[in-house]
């Protein structure tokens, strides 16, 4: 009873009911989850955030997927206003930029291909710059090559270049005369005057402005570009068979890398050339697509169906080989042309074996003609010098490849002013089984042979011309590009050991100086 009594006295009520007390506890858990409420929500998540993370996780997810889409389609975006890369273009290599060699015609003038398209004179003397061709010239024949006379009155464009191979093509050529702006057309005496005529070469003989021609596998000379007559050094051409001047399909694409198969003396006094002789070779037989079906009354014909077919002179591994005949002529006296035969060197008498270079060799008291020639096993090479009056020929030096080895195909032997000594390229082992290719210095006379690019040498900085010595680093040199004899020096192309991409400018000093193998990368890297 005194429970009652305390409880109706609790409750202020007079003790006539019962009432449920306040709970303290309970009103405090309220006002708890009351807050939580505010925090998470009625049934405890944050959808507010949930909503935004996921917003911005689809906003990242999109740009993602758009920026792809965009960067796989930028070929397309970039060529929407273009065309298409055809095949031909890239095997004729119309999809590099063009610009045209420059040139040296003195010792202090070289031409070269201005900006904006025309031919430029430099003068290292002074320093001065003048148009030799305008621009509007150039594009008006869509000049593909160019050759200068020393003096510089004439140049000789090649244009409208019609490819066979890789290195071989027809072409028209056009004389132009910078004193009064006149075109030459090039044509042969009995060739018709109202149209062009396309030949395989034409260049200026030597240091001179007669012309030599190639027509139809002959050699023809004009003695001035306004005379019209000419005068054929060569008749026994045929089509296919027989070359004179240009070389036949092995020899342009495999070993001299070049349709042009002739050499003329600095002065023009005389003209060294190879005749190449297929009759014997075996053919290839290859089918030859066209893109154009031929079309008849009764719809394709059966020749549309079917591709046509062409052939070359493709000799095989012991089949019979082009025969390689070197020839040269005395063209000092144009009316009596005095011919000799340039024979194979003593040691390849009788064995098959491949002409690898030719050139003449310009000495301050007589011409001679120097000529490498590589046994067919390409295991052996020898360098001969012909001399006059009856360009009898003497082997001055040879290489021999390693046992189971072969010699690589190189540039030609770069000669001394003076003709007793000469650079050229060899096969050097380094190591125990490793051979890198450098610059070798023959001494006729006394039959003294060095090597002369490899071990120790300074490495220039061009900007801050800072000087690092640097020892034992491989390179290989890639191309003699000059011999200055008179101050000693030699200029290279090479590489470095596991940098096959890059090819650097070095200067190396001759065996005339008292340090053979000091030698200097002094330019900026030529990326390849």
């Amino acid at each position: 009873m005194h429970a009652n009594v305390h409880g109706a006295d609790r409750s202020g009520g007079g003790g006539k009911s019962w009432q449920i007390p306040p709970d303290e506890t309970l009103q405090i858990g309220s006002d708890k989850k009351d807050k939580d409420a505010d925090i998470y929500g009625s049934d405890g998540h944050n959808w507010r955030s949930i909503i935004f993370s996921l917003l911005v996780i689809g906003f990242v997810i999109s740009s993602i997927v758009t920026a792809i889409y965009l960067l796989g389609y930028v070929d397309e975006l970039l060529y929407w206003s273009g065309k298409r890369m055809k095949f031909d273009e890239y095997l004729q290599d119309e999809l590099a930029p063009k610009r045209l060699p420059s040139i040296w015609v003195t010792n202090t003038k070289f031409v070269f291909q201005n900006n904006d398209g025309s031919l430029a004179i430099l003068d290292t003397a002074n320093d001065s710059v003048t148009t030799l061709v305008t621009n509007h010239t150039m594009r008006q024949l869509n000049v593909q090559g160019y050759q200068c006379t020393s003096d510089l009155r004439y140049v000789l464009f090649t244009h409208n270049v019609k490819y066979i191979y890789k290195n071989s093509y027809t072409a028209l050529f056009t004389v132009y005369d910078v004193t009064n702006d006149h075109h030459m057309p090039v044509r042969l005496k009995d060739s018709p005057k109202t149209q062009s005529l396309r030949m395989q070469h034409a260049e200026f003989l030597g240091n001179t402005t007669s012309l030599v021609l190639i027509h139809e596998n002959d050699i023809y000379i004009r003695q001035s570009p306004a005379d019209e007559e000419d005068i054929r050094l060569t008749s026994t051409g045929v089509a296919g068979l027989i070359y004179n001047g240009i070389s036949d399909w092995l020899y342009q694409e495999e070993i001299l890398k070049s349709q042009k198969a002739l050499w003329s003396s600095h002065d023009g006094m005389f003209l060294l050339y190879a005749t190449f002789n297929d009759s014997n070779v075996g053919q290839m037989v290859y089918p030859w697509f066209s893109s154009s079906p031929v079309l008849q009354s009764g719809g394709l014909s059966s020749r549309g169906s079917y591709p046509d077919s062409q052939s070359i002179r493709y000799p095989t591994p012991g089949t019979l080989n082009p025969e390689v005949t070197l020839w040269l002529l005395d063209i000092s006296n144009i009316t009596d042309v005095q011919k000799y035969h340039i024979k194979e060197p003593n040691s390849l008498e009788g064995q098959d074996s491949y002409l690898i270079s030719a050139s003449f060799i310009q000495t301050q008291a007589l011409q001679a003609v120097s000529i490498v020639w590589m046994s067919r096993p390409q295991n052996y090479s020898v360098v001969s010098s012909c001399l006059p009056p009856d360009w009898t020929c003497t082997e001055t030096h040879s290489e021999r490849a390693p046992e189971d080895e072969w010699l690589d195909i190189l540039p030609h032997p770069v000669f001394s002013s003076d003709g007793d000594s000469f650079m050229l390229l060899a096969g050097i082992q380094e190591t125990g089984t490793e051979h890198f290719t450098h610059i070798k210095h023959v001494t006729i006379t006394q039959q003294r042979i060095s090597v002369i690019s490899h071990g120790r040498y300074e490495h220039h900085h061009m900007q801050h011309r800072e000087a690092i010595v640097t020892n034992g680093i491989r390179h290989q040199v890639v191309r003699i590009l000059a011999w200055d004899t008179l101050n000693h020096l030699v200029y290279y192309l090479g590489t470095q050991d596991k940098k096959p991409g890059q090819q650097h400018l070095y200067i190396v000093k001759d065996p005339v100086n008292e340090d053979p193998r000091s030698q200097n990368a002094f330019s900026e890297i030529i990326e390849q």
